[in-house]
Parts: structure tokens; sequence; C-alpha cells
């Protein structure tokens, strides 16, 4: 059962400690290229978290371009005539958010609606570790976001492929100028609470899957790249999912007592190597297995003897490539609906495309995949290649 939080609400809308805030006290961190490893049918590129890059536009964005040239100037990342550089570690980002909460004194970064006082939200991480459950903690978090960042609301779902960690933005809460700049908060606000489940839990959860915004760009890069080997850009927000065989963790293994223990657990994440799909093509057996389940639905055991596999090489062959056969078959499923969506066809209809019994099935789908509605989509969609026509 979930605690009851007017009393927690209260003290965080009141809230105005000193002590800086968890997810900026960083510190110095270590990080870089590992190389290429080989496997038997790719090479995939495995580096740390921690040299992970985001743009200098994503940067700009995030804390407006006057504030983010003179943190990098004064952080020593700009050139000797102040040119700040076309890349920006995530290890230097963190530094440029702490310098930046020490002199504003706002944890929102001004990329909120309204200022977010200092300790804000570790005092909802302290609520979260005293749940019983990561399960119950999900929920908990869910449950005081909205009360802490006006325009950004928390959901748990449960899909097929586990449990959604649904971070939304409402793009009303903040003029039109600014809603890139709260999606890139959003970002943040994912990193740092996995972060915080990653020391509370003193487990190693790897998401299962990570949904980033469809609208930031690509080119810019993200906070979370490098926190799973299945990313995909569709719909507004961030969607983290979890494996349900994790739900049942508990929750406070390790005391979250102070700003040191989530450093300490973003240090480890940013010294840990994780595989990431290649981004100059799929390997040979991801791309056979997307071959034939393409036009057909085909299960793990129907796939496995038409490449002259057994299922367990099949599946290891698959890890070894960063995905697993449901992520590979979602994710050509997922290709489909989109390119379904694109169209003028029915509903109905794609939801028979998709082998959905029905348009309800299409409905929970698309929130699914896509974190909005098929209709929400495709108008979306239209909007957006009106506005490329008419800028075009």
């Amino acid at each position: 059962m979930l605690t009851d939080n007017r009393a927690t609400i209260a003290a965080m809308r009141t809230s105005a400690g000193q002590a800086t805030p968890a997810f900026l006290q960083i510190g110095e961190l270590h990080g870089g290229d590992f190389g290429l490893r080989t496997h038997e049918e790719q090479e995939a590129s495995l580096r740390t978290f921690a040299g992970d890059t985001i743009s200098i536009r994503y940067v700009e964005s995030f804390f407006g371009k006057a504030l983010a040239r003179a943190l990098l100037r004064d952080a020593g990342l700009a050139d000797d005539a102040g040119s700040p550089p076309a890349l920006v570690k995530h290890r230097d980002f963190w530094q440029l958010c702490l310098r930046n909460i020490n002199m504003s004194g706002d944890e929102g970064h001004g990329c909120t609606p309204r200022p977010i006082a200092k300790s804000t939200w570790q005092m909802i991480f302290s609520a979260v570790n005293q749940m019983d459950t990561l399960s119950d903690g999900l929920r908990q978090f869910a449950e005081l976001v909205p009360a802490v960042c006006a325009g950004m609301a928390v959901t748990v779902g449960y899909g097929r492929n586990g449990v959604h960690l649904n971070y939304m933005v409402e793009p009303s809460a903040v003029a039109p100028s600014e809603v890139a700049r709260l999606e890139r908060y959003v970002e943040l606000i994912a990193l740092v609470f996995h972060c915080v489940l990653l020391w509370v839990t003193d487990h190693q959860l790897e998401p299962v899957q990570i949904r980033l915004s469809a609208n930031l760009d690509e080119a810019d890069g993200s906070l979370l790249s490098g926190l799973s080997a299945s990313t995909a850009r569709q719909g507004r927000g961030v969607t983290i999912v979890y494996d349900r065989d994790d739900m049942d963790l508990p929750l406070g293994v390790r005391k979250y007592q102070h700003w040191s223990n989530e450093t300490k657990a973003f240090e480890d994440l940013c010294l840990t190597a994780r595989p990431v799909r290649a981004r100059d093509g799929l390997s040979p057996v991801v791309a056979k297995v997307r071959d034939l389940i393409a036009t057909r639905t085909l299960t793990l055991q129907e796939v496995a003897p038409m490449l002259g596999m057994s299922i367990a090489t099949l599946q290891r062959r698959l890890r070894e490539a960063g995905t697993s056969f449901r992520m590979v078959s979602r994710d050509v499923r997922c290709e489909k609906l989109l390119s379904l969506l694109a169209t003028d066809i029915h509903f109905d209809d794609v939801a028979e495309e998709l082998g959905l019994s029905e348009r309800r099935s299409l409905w929970r789908t698309c929130q699914e995949w896509l974190g909005v509605s098929p209709s929400e989509y495709r108008r979306n969609q239209r909007s957006a290649n009106a506005a490329r026509a008419v800028s075009a």
C-alpha cells in the first residue's frame, strides 16, 4: 500500500533547503572508449556511459545559450577564444548542472514552469526508498512527481515487454519555444531516478528498452544513451522499460542518506561498459531474423530451424548483438505500425494488419510503443509534415 503523501507533498512545495541536489554532486568521473570487441557475426562497440556525448545545441537549449557558454567557459571547456566545444560529455554536463544549481538555487535549471527549491528531489527519493519493493517505489515516485514539477507527469504501465515508467510532458505548461527545454529536463530526471534505483536496490538494473522523445533531434544525442541496447524515438516524453522480474526487488537495501550515495551510483554507471547497437548497420543474424518475420508472424521456435540454429544458439547470437527475439519482433511490428499510421488507412484495418483483435488493442499498443494514441500520432505527423512543407 502506498503511504499517505499529503504531508510529503506539502513539505516539498515549501522546501527551501540548502544542500546540493543529489543528481548534481558528481565529482571527478572517469570514462572513455573501450574500443571494439569482436563477436562471431558482429563487431559491437562497447563504451562507457561517461564516454557518451550530447551536442552543444542540447546544452544551449537546456541552460539557454548565454548561460551555457558562461558555464562552459568557467568550467574550462571552451577554447582560448571562448568558443564552446561541439560535443559535451555526460560527466561534463553534470558538472555544468552543479555549477548552475549552486548559482541559481533552482533544481529545475529554469527548464520548468516554476523554480524547484534545493533538496526537493531528495525528499522524493527518500520517500521512494521507504517503500517495500521496486514496484511500490515506482508507483510512489509517479504519485509525488506532479507536486514538484508542473508540466511533467509520471505513470507506471505494464506492457508485454516489461514495466513502463512513463515520463510525460505537458506542452501547454510552457511557451512553445520552451517545450524542447522541458523535454531535455525530463531526460535528466529519468537518468537521475534510475541512478537512485541503482543505489537503493543495490542491484544492476538494466532497462529492457528506452523510448526517447521524437520531438528532440537524434543528432543532438541523449543523456539516456547507453543505458539500453534497445532505444527508439517515438512520441513525446521518455519511457524506461524495466524487467518484470525486478519488480519484487526490495528497496532500502542501502539507505538513501546523503548525496554521495547517488554520486557513487552514477560513477559506477559511468564506469560500466555497455553494449550498444551498431549505428552503421544491423548484425547479420538480426537482419536475417527481421527478414523472416517482416511479412508473417513467426515464433522463436519457428525461426531458429529456418536459420539452421538451435533455439539456444539463436538466443545467444541475438544477445551478443545487444537484443533479443522479442525486441526484434517488437521493432519490426512497430516499424509496420508507423508505416501504416503514415497513411490514411482506417484504424480498424491498421489493427488487422498488425494481427490485433480490435481497435482497443491498437490503442493500447500505441500507448505502450509510441506513448500516444494512434489518432494523436497521426495528427502530430501531419502537423509536422505541414510545417516542413511551409519551411521548404
